[in-house]
């Protein structure tokens, strides 16, 4: 894999649709920035994943008056979906705990025609607009070693090209073993000794806006 990369984790419980709990659903990933997606398809064709499906997201994340969601790593975005579905996606503050032991989230499926009533709630409520971007994302998939593996190319309009290597747990006492595969998903596609990335998409995105 291309040495110009960038690595993340983190560890999120699932809950959808207005507060549903999905059954112990637990998602670990690990996120990298490439230079372009040639190496790592070559990967993929070699490990037999599969396509899974394409999907381009337009995301819009919000934050208080006094940027405490961006210190505090609150997550409060509405997300369109291929134009055709909208997801209202509330994540709290997080900490070293909940980064690795998996933190709440809510997702509130919405239609897309609801969008300008959501940004006037949003906005009334003494929220801002932070950043907003188009990311087109292709994902390939496999189950393996009692997981479900899953690989997201994700190309970010006018920023850059980013993957995602993501495992998915619908056993909430799987958690170490979630962990220990992991690392070894991301020794088999080269990427043990890549820099560590703390930042989520929504700072990468402003941090690149702020410099054109």
């Amino acid at each position: 894999m291309n040495k110009n990369i960038e690595k993340s984790t983190k560890c999120d419980i699932i809950v959808e649709k207005g507060g549903q709990k999905m059954s112990n659903l637990i998602e670990l990933e690990a996120g990298y920035k490439l230079t372009d997606f040639k190496n790592i398809l070559k990967k993929i064709k070699e490990y037999d994943y599969k396509l899974n499906y394409r999907v381009t997201e337009q995301d819009t994340y919000y934050t208080d008056k006094d940027l405490e969601f961006i210190k505090n790593r609150i997550c409060l975005r509405t997300r369109k979906v291929n134009n055709e579905s909208l997801e209202l996606t509330f994540k709290p503050r997080s900490d070293a705990n909940t980064e690795k032991y998996g933190k709440k989230e809510v997702n509130i499926q919405l239609k897309v025609e609801d969008l300008e009533d959501i940004k006037f709630i949003i906005k009334n409520l003494g929220y801002d607009e932070y950043v907003s971007f188009i990311k087109h994302r292709t994902v390939y998939s496999k189950e393996e070693f009692g997981f479900e593996h899953n690989i997201m190319l994700d190309e970010i309009e006018g920023v850059g090209y980013f993957a995602e290597l993501e495992l998915v747990s619908h056993n909430e006492t799987e958690k170490e073993q979630l962990h220990a595969e992991l690392e070894n998903y991301i020794k088999r596609f080269e990427c043990e000794n890549l820099e560590k990335k703390d930042q989520p998409y929504r700072d990468i995105v402003r941090e690149a806006q702020n410099k054109t």
